[in-house]
């Protein structure tokens, strides 16, 4: 499995799995019925939260930028659907897991149809019969996690400038003695800056992971879940 972090960020997610959060955002499916029942804020939230990822990996199934806006587009109203939400809680399983399943019988629903109509053209995707439900599912969380230490990377630029310049010398392979150099500061004032860096990403980064999860059972599963893609630490 290629990893998809640098080593020093890697080593950051790798502590955080060790870790956990006091306290849980409860309300993902509360908000998830407030978008099915028409509240604007609630949808616009949702929408923007998880739209990312979930363009991300059809893209990589091979759908164009457009036909990838559709099939979103699609999973987004079954998602949101009251009387599938009726039947889905955070009692039945992971959030994430959930919206994989949906966007799977989408784009399956979508296959058939194209059969139906003896196209042949269009998608130059990757059909889903043909590739392993483990290595689907890998490709959907790698996509989830980029969007995450996205996330979690925009919060620490927007809250400290500083230590963001930091994390972006440390991804592009750099030491503390040539971000030193690079810099200006001293080789171990850039240790102790970084350290307080990588402390703040993980701490950004698992609060980004319990925005989704109801538990902390869930919350340790998603952590654990990510590491096999992270190379290993410095």
């Amino acid at each position: 499995m290629v990893a998809i972090l640098p080593g020093g960020l890697a080593r950051v997610v790798q502590k955080c799995i060790m870790g956990s959060v006091s306290q849980f955002r409860t309300t993902l499916w509360s908000h998830l019925h407030a978008a099915g029942a028409g509240e604007e804020s609630a949808l616009d939230d949702f929408v923007r939260r998880y739209r990312p990822p979930l363009l991300t990996f059809l893209r990589r199934r091979g759908l164009q930028p457009g036909e990838a806006e559709d099939v979103a587009q699609d999973v987004f109203l079954r998602l949101l659907d009251r009387e599938l939400l009726l039947r889905a809680d955070s009692t039945k399983g992971r959030f994430r897991s959930y919206l994989l399943g949906i966007t799977l019988r989408v784009l399956g629903d979508q296959r058939r149809r194209e059969k139906a109509d003896k196209r042949g053209g269009g998608w130059e995707r990757i059909p889903l019969d043909q590739a392993p439900p483990q290595a689907i599912e890998a490709e959907f969380d790698s996509c989830w996690l980029q969007e995450l230490m996205r996330r979690a990377l925009e919060a620490v630029q927007q809250a400290y400038p500083a230590q963001h310049e930091l994390l972006a010398h440390a991804a592009e392979g750099l030491s503390p003695a040539e971000i030193a150099t690079k810099t200006g500061r001293s080789a171990g004032a850039v240790r102790v800056a970084l350290h307080r860096a990588r402390k703040r990403l993980g701490a950004e980064l698992k609060n980004e992971v319990a925005r989704y999860c109801s538990s902390e059972e869930e919350f340790g599963i998603e952590m654990k879940s990510f590491a096999r893609f992270l190379g290993p630490g410095e």
